[in-house]
């Protein structure tokens, strides 16, 4: 049933994302105030073991019209890209988890929402800057190398290992934002259902890192996305 349910969810989040690249202002996300930060990542000095699937799979979807190519700009079929996904450590999460908190609270850095929202929260019930995990997501050929894509991919992974011992309280979801090359943050779609949580992610030409936190809010079954996503 969650494979399937990966499949549908995969397949939902990246049709939502549409094309990539607006002329016009982002929406950005208002300052809160950050009443502690929190790490939940294991203590690990060492990046996790990393997973690899096919791009077009159980866990994964392509929307229509998303090119991929190569370091020298060659085409790369869809069917021979395969997405890595990497735990990071404690170290780079807590790094990332200062950076947000200082983005959320200073005008230094600039945040988007691309999640479709109006509004949103990034803190949880007390008002902390909770965050649960950090993923690097790259993709990459059959042989290893470094794959670009130029429209909007989407991916799954289990809520259990994203929540690690953590729980949803009552009103609380899971957010996912990426940063981007310039160092700004996005606030990327993400929809929970029966265990499995899916994001999607616009276009990429480089391992970007996704960070997920627990905030306040309703966890999404569906999502209908009113904004383009950014380039990276």
């Amino acid at each position: 049933m969650k494979k399937k349910m990966a499949i549908v969810l995969s397949a939902v989040l990246a049709c939502s994302m549409g094309m990539t690249a607006v002329a016009a202002p982002s929406p950005t996300i208002q300052q809160e105030t950050v009443q502690n930060v929190t790490v939940s990542t294991p203590s690990v000095t060492i990046t996790g073991t990393p997973q690899i699937s096919a791009i077009v799979g159980a866990t994964s979807a392509v929307l229509d019209g998303t090119a991929f190519r190569n370091a020298a700009g060659q085409a790369v079929d869809a069917s021979s890209v395969q997405i890595v996904k990497v735990p990071a450590d404690l170290a780079a999460t807590q790094i990332s988890a200062g950076e947000i908190a200082e983005a959320m609270t200073t005008q230094t850095t600039d945040i988007y929402n691309f999640t479709g929202l109006s509004s949103l929260a990034l803190t949880d019930n007390e008002g902390n800057l909770n965050v649960l995990t950090q993923m690097y997501v790259s993709l990459q050929d059959e042989a290893g190398n470094v794959v670009s894509h130029n429209g909007s991919i989407s991916t799954t992974f289990e809520a259990a290992d994203i929540l690690g011992e953590n729980t949803l309280g009552e009103g609380e979801t899971i957010q996912a934002m990426y940063q981007r090359a310039d160092g700004s943050w996005v606030v990327i779609p993400v929809v929970i259902r029966d265990g499995v949580v899916a994001i999607s992610l616009p276009a990429f030409s480089a391992p970007v890192k996704v960070v997920f936190l627990l905030a306040k809010g309703t966890s999404l079954e569906d999502v209908q996305v009113t904004v383009k996503s950014p380039q990276t």
